[in-house]
């Protein structure tokens, strides 16, 4: 795995600060990672857009009243990464697939 340098990526931080003055997440499938242009780091003022606000609403409502029954999908390669999802949905849904690298973990326990 290759890794950035650490000047190289605080100037690039520091290029993005410029830009504006406000951060803006509105990228719902990537508000997970840690990459520099999806942490706002240096701004003042962050905040979500309306696609993220939607696709947060849309979780909130399946989440806390959903129809059942709730059949969850989840996907990904580490499980590590998804244990307190898994943990946390277990009261909340009928069933759960698990697909794509996490499914050979499951497979192997």
């Amino acid at each position: 795995k290759l890794k950035a340098d650490k000047d190289a990526v605080t100037a690039f931080r520091a290029s993005i600060r410029k830009l504006a003055d406000i951060y803006c997440n509105d990228a719902f499938g990537t508000a997970h990672r840690a990459h520099s242009s999806m942490l706002g780091e240096g701004f003042d003022v962050k905040c979500s857009g309306g696609l993220m606000s939607k696709e947060l609403d849309a979780f909130a409502k399946v989440l806390d009243s959903p129809a059942k029954p709730v059949l969850a999908i989840l996907g990904g390669a580490k499980v590590s990464d998804k244990i307190q999802l898994i943990m946390n949905m277990l009261n909340k849904v009928d069933k759960i697939i698990i697909g794509g690298g996490m499914a050979y973990t499951f497979l192997k326990v």
